[in-house]
């Protein structure tokens, strides 16, 4: 699907571009801007009901990890980001090295960070676990935050305004889909409760969305990801 000012269509990318794309990275990916044609038949959409994906333009910022399997190949996760939200549970899946790992991929991407510490209603040590995170994010903001009550998220809406994309970022469990639902006012995407063992979570989103907020601006959800293998992130490393 690609949004346009006016609607919501299904597209396809064109056999030219599939043809000449040089890798996976440059296909499109959710944020991306592309050049389409629907103009193929009364209905102003290509054969089948479809739009055409015929270029992708310039990307402004993108994130990526290394793609699975053995021959090294970049996923792009998501494109155009001005604002990516690094989501992190204070519950007992609170991990300071997981969250740097996310850190070196904003820092790489060309996005602005902000750390989002959700879970506060299940945290009984909030200033110790802060402390941490600023340890290793330096002057990133950090809110705290818990989706399940709606504390903090009224900050949150200020990264996404009109003209501007976010993108919630972070592992499984740590509750993006019930921030996004806080956000969007609505129950749209789905949750699940976490496991009682490890406190670790059950994938909910499974396919990255691109949502707009009641208020204009436009919000990427990612699927949680287990492991998080970093292309090129060198110089967010540093």
């Amino acid at each position: 699907m690609i949004r346009t000012a006016a609607d919501e269509i299904p597209a396809a990318v064109a056999g030219r571009l599939r043809h000449l794309a040089a890798d996976p990275a440059a296909f499109p990916a959710v944020g991306d801007w592309v050049a389409i044609d629907r103009s193929s038949d009364e209905a102003g959409t290509a054969q089948g009901g479809e739009a055409r994906i015929h270029a992708v333009l310039p990307r402004i910022s993108s994130f990526s990890r290394r793609g699975a399997g053995k021959l090294p190949t970049e996923q792009v996760l998501a494109a155009n980001i001005d604002t990516v939200l690094l989501v992190s549970a204070l519950d007992g899946d609170f991990n300071p090295r997981r969250l740097e790992r996310y850190l070196a991929l904003a820092w790489s991407s060309g996005a602005a960070p902000v750390v989002v510490l959700n879970k506060s209603d299940l945290c009984d040590d909030i200033p110790h676990r802060v402390r941490q995170v600023r340890e290793i994010a330096g002057d990133v903001p950090v809110h705290i935050v818990s989706g399940v009550l709606g504390l903090g998220v009224d900050e949150l809406r200020a990264y996404i305004t009109p003209g501007q994309t976010a993108a919630f970022l972070g592992s499984s469990g740590v509750g993006k889909s019930t921030l996004v639902n806080a956000l969007l006012g609505t129950q749209r995407q789905a949750t699940g409760a976490v496991r009682e063992d490890d406190a670790r979570g059950r994938h909910t989103t499974t396919a990255r969305q691109l949502l707009r907020l009641p208020g204009g601006g436009l919000l990427i959800d990612t699927p949680g990801m287990r492991e998080l293998q970093l292309w090129d992130a060198a110089e967010g490393l540093e």
